[in-house]
């Protein structure tokens, strides 16, 4: 055979090749159209503004926490509280032997009803000209170190008359009834739960996006289905050097104080200017070796899509390439789908977009947030130097990066 009829023959095998291999994809694309109809559910894409995120831990601790501690010595002679319970600001909690006291206050008191008698007596004999304005002075200087006295020994009283500092939650007491307590040894924890404050850092690049007021959207450890929506109400005066990192408080509401000091979480924080985003339900998107691909419902046929996915926010998820808002994505059904699968969409979904991935949110009462910014604003000077949105109105978020 000549080397011009080898060229035909190649020329026509693969031509004959192309039209087999058109032949196949009809013919297999008619078989798909005669496999069952699969039933779907399906969803909107959506455009919403969210802003962008950074994620980070934390601890929640007490914007109020302290452990009580003795100014002075003495034997405990009673105990006002039960362990756990619930006190209010300047309930009394200890009392330290007082009598030696209370006698001294007697003995004071005594001197300064004396001390008043004879000033009385001096000022009409001053004012008949009968005694000096030396002696006058003498009576009066007596009088107010007799007031002074009666001072001294009251506040020393009021030592032995240990009472709360603020409202909160008694923790377990570390003493009994008749123990002898020295000065600054611990007696009991008590916290303030409501508000609370969480604690975290973040990376030093970040610094010029977050600000006070900025949300928080956080979820404890001992509660991993609820989301407590909070906002930053201070943040450090500098970087850690040896970890680049910044620290900031936020406050979270915990009406019904079941969250405790000391608690792990997860948080979101959500910082900057609201950007449109387009969003799908996570479920939409399916993931391969291949990379990541959404299903798409065009004139009842599936098609298959790559997609380039973003952030997630609760049960959403940002698609930054590949579908436009309007698109139908299917969200449950895509295990027997294939591309140009034809399908059928069912009237009942198990998605709802006014869900998120927690079944709870606790966001502040007007009267707790005002309760809050009054104890941010009281510790205002301690905070200086320490050591989300809302979803109901679609402010989410995008990522940082």
């Amino acid at each position: 055979m000549t080397k011009r009829g080898i060229i035909i023959s190649i020329i026509v095998i693969i031509i004959l090749l192309f039209f087999a291999k058109n032949a196949f994809i009809k013919y297999k694309i008619g078989q798909m159209r005669q496999l069952p109809t699969t039933t779907v559910e399906v969803a909107k894409a959506e455009q919403q503004n969210w802003k962008d995120q950074i994620t980070a831990t934390g601890t929640i601790s007490a914007m109020n926490g302290v452990v009580i501690k003795p100014q002075v010595a003495g034997t405990i002679t009673k105990i006002y509280f039960k362990s756990g319970s619930d006190v209010k600001e300047g309930e009394p909690l200890f009392q330290i032997y007082p009598d030696i006291l209370k006698a001294q206050l007697a003995s004071a008191q005594a001197q300064l009803q004396l001390a008043q008698v004879e000033y009385q007596r001096e000022l009409e004999l001053y004012q008949k000209k009968v005694e000096p304005q030396q002696s006058l002075d003498e009576k009066d200087a007596n009088l107010k170190a007799a007031e002074a006295t009666v001072q001294q020994v009251q506040a020393q009283l009021a030592q032995n008359n240990i009472v709360a500092p603020f409202s909160g939650r008694i923790g377990l007491k570390e003493v009994d009834v008749g123990d002898y307590v020295t000065v600054g040894e611990s007696l009991v924890p008590l916290q303030q739960l409501d508000p609370l404050r969480i604690q975290f850092s973040i990376p030093d690049r970040y610094l010029n996006k977050v600000k006070i007021g900025d949300n928080v959207n956080v979820t404890p450890s001992s509660a991993p289905d609820t989301i407590y929506e909070g906002s930053v109400y201070a943040l450090n005066s500098a970087v850690y050097p040896d970890t680049r990192m910044f620290s900031l408080w936020a406050k979270i509401p915990n009406p019904d104080e079941t969250l405790i000091p000391g608690t792990y979480a997860t948080l979101t924080l959500y910082v900057g200017q609201a950007n449109p985003v387009v969003v799908i339900p996570a479920t939409a998107v399916l993931y391969s070796p291949q990379g990541e691909y959404v299903y798409i419902v065009v004139d009842n046929i599936a098609k298959k899509v790559e997609v380039t996915p973003g952030l997630r926010n609760g049960n959403l998820i940002a698609i930054t390439k590949g579908i436009k808002a309007g698109d139908v994505v299917i969200t449950a059904g895509q295990v027997k789908l294939f591309d140009n699968t034809p399908v059928q969409i069912s009237k009942d979904t198990t998605y709802h977009k006014e869900n998120t991935a927690s079944d709870k949110i606790v966001t502040f009462s007007n009267d707790t947030e005002k309760q809050a910014q009054k104890n941010s604003d009281d510790t205002a000077s301690e905070v200086l130097n320490p050591e989300l949105p809302s979803q109901q109105n679609n402010d989410n978020t995008s990522t940082v990066n």
